[in-house]
Parts: C-alpha cells; sequence; structure tokens
C-alpha cells in the first residue's frame, strides 16, 4: 500500500444532527472510490460505519468510526461522528484530528438545532468548514435561495461549489461550479459569486479583478479558495443523492483540490499555545480515541502530527516519560483493519496492543520532547446510581467500567463517599444506557440503574449537652467510661472542632483521643439520617474513669454515643447541596422552562439572551434536578441544555426532613 505524503492526505470529520445523512454518504464516497466492494444501507446494518450491535439496532451512530479511501493518489481519513448530542465526545475527538468539518444537512428537514450546535463546535474547534446537502433528489428548492437562507441561519458565507440539476423529481445529477467564472450559461450567477468570495482573501488578486478586471486562472483560484476555507472567510456547499451516487464524484474532486491538507492547516498546536507545522522536526502523534475489545484487546487511534511513525519503532509517552514500542500500525476501515509500515505526518492510524496508552497521550521521539494539550470534553450532567445485579460480578463490573470509561470520556463511574453508591454519569439518559449496554454486551455484566442517592450532610443549630456511661462486667476485667460533652454549631465548612474543657483529671489525658475518635466515627455515620455529620464543635466537659477498667475502646465508645445524645437535642437539620444551574433553551420555550423550574423550588437568578436562545440561571436543590434532563428534554423537544455547579448547602424544609428521616432505620452500635 502507497504511503501518502502529508500535502496529499486530506482528514475529514463529518458532522451534523442526527438522521442527517452522514453514514450514508460516507458509505457513497467509500463506494465510488473502490474502498468497498458493496453499498451498504443504515436501515439493513450493513454500513462500514455502523458496525457495533448497538448501532445496526438503532440505526444510528454511537461511536466514531474512522475509514479512508484512495482517491486519484491521495489518501481521504474519513471520521463519522454521531449525530446525537449525547455522544458529543465523539464529534469533539473527530474534530481535534481532522482539517475540515464535513457538516451534513439533509434538504427535507433542513438546518436543526443539533445541525446547529454541531457547527458551532467545530468553529470554536478552529477547524475549516464546507457543508454537504444531501437527499437533494427528494426536496424541490430554489437552490440558491436555500443557501442562502442556510448561511443566514449558521451565521456564516455559504457559497455553493456544486449545484444540482434540478431538485426533487426533476434532479438528474450534479454539476460543479466553475472557478475561474462561468462566462455565461445557467451557472453563471454561482461561478461570479463564487469568484467574487474567493479572491477576497487576497488584496492583490481583489485589485486586479475588481480594477483591472483580471480573472485568476483556475489553478489561482483553486488555491485561493483553499485559503478562504481555511480562514473561515467562506464556507463551500455541495449537493449530494448519496443513493444513487450523484454528486459523489464531484464532491471527492472538489476534496482533492480545495480543502486543505494537513500541510495547510489549521496546524496543530502544542500544549504551550503555539502552532507545531507537519514539517517541524522530530516524530509526535497524538492519541485521539482509545477502543477495547474484550477480543482484540486495546486499539490507539493516532494522529501522526510531525515526522513519521514507524512500525517496530519505540516513542515515549510523554505522561509517563517511558518509551513504548509500536510493533504495528494499522489503517481502520470500520471493523476491518489494514496493517502498513508506516505512516506520514498528517495521517491517521491505529496502533494495537499497546496497554500503556491512553486518550490524550502525546508520543515523541526521545530527540525532540513534545506535548499536545489534551481534548477537553463537556462535562457529564445526568447521574444514576449502578449495581450488577449478580454481586459475584462486583470485580466484573469495575474492569468494565474503567475499559468503557477509556473508550468514552464523557462516560465517568466513581463511588460517591457521602453515600456509598457506585454513581455513573454520561451525557444523557441515552448516553448512559449505550454505554452500559456495552458493560453486558461486551464484557458479560448486567447492572441495576436506579436514580443516585443525594449527598446530604447533618449539623445542627443550637447547644445541647450529651452524656454517656459505658459500663460492662463478664467477670474479669470490665469495661468502664462516662463522658459528658456539648455540642454545637460551627463556622460553615469547618468540619469538627474539638475541645478539651475537662479539669481536675477527670478523664485521663491519655483518653481524649480516643473520645474525639468515637465522636468522629459517629459522624461519618450520621444520627438522625445517616448522612455525615458536618460543622459541629464539640466540647468534652466532664467524665469519669476506673483504675482498672477504662481503657480507650471504652472511652471511644462512651464519646460516640454521647456525641449521639447531645447532637438528638441541639436542634438536628439536613444540608441538601443546592446547585447553580445554567439552562439554554430557544427562546420560544422559556414559559414551559421558568415553571417547571419554580416548581422544583426553584429560584431564577439572572436571565441572558444568546441569539435566538436565552440562557436561564437558576438555584435549585440537588434532589429536585435528579430527573431534570429528561423533563428539559420533553419540554424543548430535545433543543434545550442544562450545565450544573455546587454552590453551597442549604437547611431542607421541614417537611422533606421528616420524610426522610422517617425512613432511616439507625443500625445500633455493639456494647
Amino acid at each position: 500500500m502507497n504511503i501518502p505524503a502529508t500535502g496529499d492526505i486530506r482528514n475529514l470529520a463529518f458532522i451534523g444532527g442526527p438522521g442527517a445523512g452522514k453514514t450514508s454518504l460516507v458509505e457513497a464516497l467509500l463506494f465510488k472510490a473502490g474502498a468497498i466492494q458493496r453499498l451498504g444501507s443504515v436501515a439493513e446494518g450493513t454500513t462500514a460505519s455502523d458496525w457495533h450491535p448497538e448501532e445496526k439496532e438503532k440505526q444510528h451512530s454511537s461511536e466514531l468510526s474512522v475509514l479512508h479511501l484512495a482517491w486519484k493518489g491521495k489518501r481521504f481519513n474519513l471520521l463519522d461522528a454521531p449525530g446525537y448530542p449525547d455522544f458529543v465526545g465523539e464529534a469533539a475527538a473527530a474534530l481535534s484530528v481532522s482539517e475540515t468539518a464535513v457538516m451534513c444537512v439533509d434538504a427535507v428537514r433542513g438546518l436543526s438545532f443539533t445541525g446547529r450546535k454541531a457547527w458551532e463546535l467545530a468553529k470554536a474547534a478552529g477547524r475549516a468548514r464546507c457543508i454537504v446537502v444531501t437527499r437533494i433528489d427528494e426536496k424541490e428548492l430554489d437552490w440558491p435561495a436555500w443557501v442562502s437562507a442556510l448561511g443566514e441561519g449558521l451565521g456564516a458565507r455559504c457559497v455553493p461549489v456544486v449545484a444540482p440539476k434540478g431538485t426533487g423529481k426533476a434532479f438528474t445529477g450534479c454539476e460543479r461550479v466553475p472557478l475561474g467564472g462561468a462566462g455565461g450559461g445557467p451557472l453563471s450567477a454561482l461561478a461570479d459569486a463564487l469568484l467574487e468570495a474567493v479572491v477576497e482573501i487576497d488584496d492583490a488578486a481583489l485589485t486586479r479583478f475588481l480594477e483591472e478586471d483580471q480573472r485568476p486562472s483556475e489553478d489561482e483560484a483553486t488555491a485561493l479558495l483553499r485559503r478562504s476555507v481555511v480562514a473561515g472567510n467562506l464556507v463551500p456547499v455541495l449537493a449530494v443523492s448519496s443513493l444513487d451516487g450523484k454528486g459523489i464524484e464531484e464532491l471527492l474532486e472538489f476534496v482533492s483540490r480545495c480543502l486543505p491538507s494537513p500541510a495547510d492547516g489549521p496546524a496543530f498546536k502544542d500544549d504551550g499555545g503555539q502552532p507545531v507545522a507537519a514539517a517541524s522536526p522530530g516524530s509526535s502523534a497524538f492519541i485521539f480515541k482509545t477502543i477495547i475489545d474484550p477480543y482484540v484487546g486495546r486499539l490507539s487511534l493516532a494522529r501522526v502530527v510531525t515526522g513519521e511513525l514507524v512500525a517496530g519503532t519505540p516513542l515515549v509517552v510523554a505522561r509517563t516519560g517511558k518509551p513504548e514500542k509500536l510493533a504495528h500500525l494499522q489503517l481502520n476501515q470500520g471493523k476491518e483493519h489494514v496493517e502498513v509500515p508506516k505512516a506520514s505526518a498528517g495521517d491517521i492510524v491505529a496502533i494495537p496492543k499497546v496497554e500503556a496508552l491512553e486518550t490524550s497521550d502525546t508520543l515523541h521521539d526521545a530527540a525532540h520532547s513534545r506535548r499536545y494539550p489534551p481534548l477537553k470534553f463537556p462535562r457529564p450532567m445526568v447521574a444514576r446510581s449502578i449495581e450488577p445485579v449478580n454481586h459475584a460480578d462486583d470485580a466484573k463490573l469495575s474492569t468494565a467500567l474503567k475499559r468503557t470509561a477509556a473508550e468514552d470520556p464523557t462516560f465517568v463511574c466513581e463511588r460517591d463517599e457521602a453515600t456509598g453508591q457506585l454513581v455513573a454519569r454520561g451525557m444523557s439518559i441515552m448516553h448512559l444506557e449505550t454505554a452500559l449496554r456495552r458493560v453486558k454486551d461486551r464484557h458479560h455484566v448486567e447492572c441495576k440503574v436506579d436514580l443516585p442517592r443525594v449527598a446530604l450532610r447533618e449539623t445542627v443549630t443550637r447547644k445541647g449537652e450529651g452524656h454517656h456511661r459505658h459500663k460492662k462486667q463478664t467477670g474479669g476485667r470490665g469495661q468502664f467510661a462516662e463522658v459528658y460533652l456539648t455540642v454545637e454549631a460551627a463556622a460553615r465548612g469547618a468540619g469538627l472542632v474539638f475541645e478539651d474543657d475537662t479539669v481536675g483529671g477527670s478523664v485521663p489525658k491519655q483518653f481524649i483521643p480516643a473520645i474525639e475518635k468515637g465522636v468522629r466515627e459517629q459522624m461519618s455515620k450520621g444520627v438522625v439520617a445517616g448522612y455525615p455529620v458536618v460543622d459541629v464543635t464539640v466540647k468534652v466537659t466532664d467524665g469519669k474513669f476506673h483504675d482498672v477498667d477504662s481503657d480507650e475502646a471504652s472511652f471511644k465508645m462512651a464519646g460516640g454515643r454521647a456525641f449521639r445524645d447531645g447532637f438528638v437535642k441541639a436542634h438536628p437539620v439536613l444540608l441538601e447541596p443546592l446547585l447553580d444551574l445554567e439552562v439554554a433553551v430557544p427562546s420560544k420555550y422559556m414559559g414551559a422552562i421558568t415553571s417547571d423550574l419554580t416548581s422544583r423550588r426553584g429560584h431564577i437568578t439572572g436571565m441572558d439572551s444568546l441569539g435566538d436562545m436565552q440562557l436561564v440561571k437558576v438555584r435549585v436543590p440537588q434532589r429536585e434536578v435528579l430527573t431534570y434532563p429528561t423533563a428539559l428534554g420533553s419540554l424543548t423537544h430535545g433543543e434545550g441544555s442544562f450545565t450544573s455547579t455546587l454552590h453551597d448547602y442549604e437547611v431542607v424544609p421541614p417537611n422533606i426532613q421528616h420524610e426522610i428521616q422517617a425512613g432511616f432505620k439507625p443500625k445500633d452500635d455493639e456494647e
């Protein structure tokens, strides 16, 4: 297999809303280029991209798929990203290693809200962008006016470069808009508009065009177009019909001639924000995705940034400082892999079975130390508690969850210290369901899923006096300790303030630490509802001991019981976490959203406008928003999103506190 030079590589991230035709378009490109022998179908589950069982069943992508084709001496790496925002981490990974984001827009449905979000993600990543309009044969439309409206919706200068010959039932094919000007004919207006947009990137070319009526040659115009796309000055728009292959060859030709290679940019940047050109000295690569197959093992997807990767050659992992031998290099074709001896700067390859590699790792040769910044993923907002159906699978579940999180950094699983529950966090309910299905199908562990307990806290609002006398006699040496103490509120965030106020040796000094240990253990267990106690001052005021029967264990027991006695007399309250939410929704849903948030004990703290979106800022108890992602999706038809941060803890209302305490059954300590 030929190893392409950097200038002959095109890395394309296919993005857009769900159902926009990304996977079908990628399939059509592969088929046209001869990379696959049969044109697959999403409906039949036969595409090269969607090869996981859950993708075939749901008929939509849930994982990033990397494929490749050869076209007239050039290598195209195609990164097919899921359209649902639930899997936005996959799109972020694809964009991080591609020069161009190819956004698909369905001609029938038009520009969707999720499509706009994908567009903003590509814009924020600094990628060059182009738009492919799919299903052009199924919708009658005014092509120039439709493209103009699309540009207004995206806030971009959209310029047609491949136009349909008719639309809807009248569609017969596609044709390229000439770059040097049409010189009359049906494409004349589109060609003139394209040329005017292209020459604006270069002052000299613009001057010659405006003042001397001198048009650039097609080669010059192609170079100017590539510069314009990289700079974001314009967005090329192409029409295709993936099912019958019309417009596919024109798209391949356009990618080959006019879209940037890794040599053109946008350039990779190091962790200091400095551009790193593909021609920079030394060899380096960036790991942008991890795949863990229970049968094949670990597969690390890498973008070669500088130099070249050579199979069998060791490179240093910047995170660990240790060299790792890259025994094999592969090109992905969905689930299939083709081994290659080496890869040039700008290419995308898979590195199999190097266990030390993780997503966001940088590889570099020993003579040229480099590090690229880690990928930034959105914080997962939806949480569910999980446990194995069969508790004998605890260890197996832990391994499966670690592997699933390694593949998908937007899936996080951790033990909540306050509640003891294992909590999985994801971008949505669908995202969590998909991740846990992988755990079941690939690692054979089935989980029970529920709403997580909210990590409440207990504290006091007044002063209470506590006392306990521990005495146990069973023959021989007995146990004895008596403790008097007070419990009162401490400053927020103080934890435990412990003081010894005994006088006259009523409690020997060597037993005071045992009393404190007993208090701390009782605080960790909770007193009135089983939640940790915070922010209390405990003063040991008096006590008694026995020369023979008193020991540390006795005073620890007495200290814990005395604290519990004083705590319940000090007017205990529960504290609940209070979150600051920022909810982004289209303006038309504002009334329903604010009403719903108010019903959840939310307090609106501010509102801002973001174009046609509204940003609602609200402070709301965490326990009231456990089901909020589902409600938000229902109220906004999937067009709303939110982020949350912990604000503080506040006292739980008395009626809710009574309900929580009523369900608590304390476990008594052994005497």
